[in-house]
C-alpha cells in the first residue's frame, strides 16, 4: 500500500499532538507524596513561572489570565509545597519575583527526558547535515515564527533577570 504524503501542517500537527500526549501522560508522574503533590492547575502555574523566568504575581496573573488574588493563592500553595520560591528584587525591594525550586526542576525533568529520546532517535536516523538544517529551521521558529507567545512577553512582561 502506498503511503500518502503528508502536508507540512499535518506533520507539525502530529508532532504537537504527540508532545501534548506525552505531557498529559506524565502529568501526575512524581506525585507520590500526597502532601506536596501538585494539582493540574498548580503544575500549569509552576510551568508558567519556569517559562517566564521570574515573574511577579501580577505578571503571572496577567499571563495565565486569572485575578491577582487567585494567582497569589496558587503561588502560596506552590511555595508551601516547595515548588516555588519568592525572591525580593534587588532593583526594587517592593517587588517579589517567583522562581521554581530544584524540587520542581526535578519533577520537570520528565519533559527533558522525552526531548532527549527524540534527539537520540533523530541522531540515529538523520544525517548531521540534515540535523544542522533542522536546527536552523527550529531557530527560525524560536526567533520569529512563534511571535504570538513572545509578542505577549515582549509587550507585557519585563524580565529584569534577562538584561545584561
Amino acid at each position: 500500500m502506498e503511503e500518502k504524503e503528508r502536508s507540512l501542517f499535518d506533520v507539525m500537527s502530529s508532532i504537537y499532538l504527540k508532545y501534548k500526549l506525552n505531557f498529559y501522560q506524565n502529568l501526575y508522574r512524581n506525585n507520590s507524596n500526597k502532601e506536596d503533590s501538585l494539582t493540574v492547575m498548580e503544575k500549569f502555574c509552576a510551568e508558567a513561572i519556569f517559562a517566564l523566568q521570574g515573574p511577579t504575581v501580577n505578571e503571572l496573573a496577567k499571563f495565565i489570565r486569572v485575578s491577582q488574588p487567585n494567582a497569589a493563592y496558587k503561588v502560596n500553595n506552590l511555595v508551601k509545597k516547595g515548588h516555588v520560591e519568592k525572591v525580593r528584587s534587588q532593583k526594587d525591594r517592593r517587588q517579589i519575583h517567583l522562581f521554581v525550586t530544584e524540587k520542581f526542576k526535578t519533577y520537570y525533568q520528565v519533559n527533558y527526558e522525552f526531548l532527549e529520546e527524540i534527539l537520540k532517535m533523530l541522531r540515529e536516523k538523520v544525517s548531521d547535515e540534515d540535523l544542522e538544517v533542522f536546527k536552523k529551521v527550529l531557530e527560525v521558529m524560536d526567533d520569529g515564527v512563534l511571535e504570538s507567545v513572545s509578542k505577549y512577553l515582549d509587550a507585557d512582561y519585563h524580565n529584569p533577570y534577562l538584561e545584561g
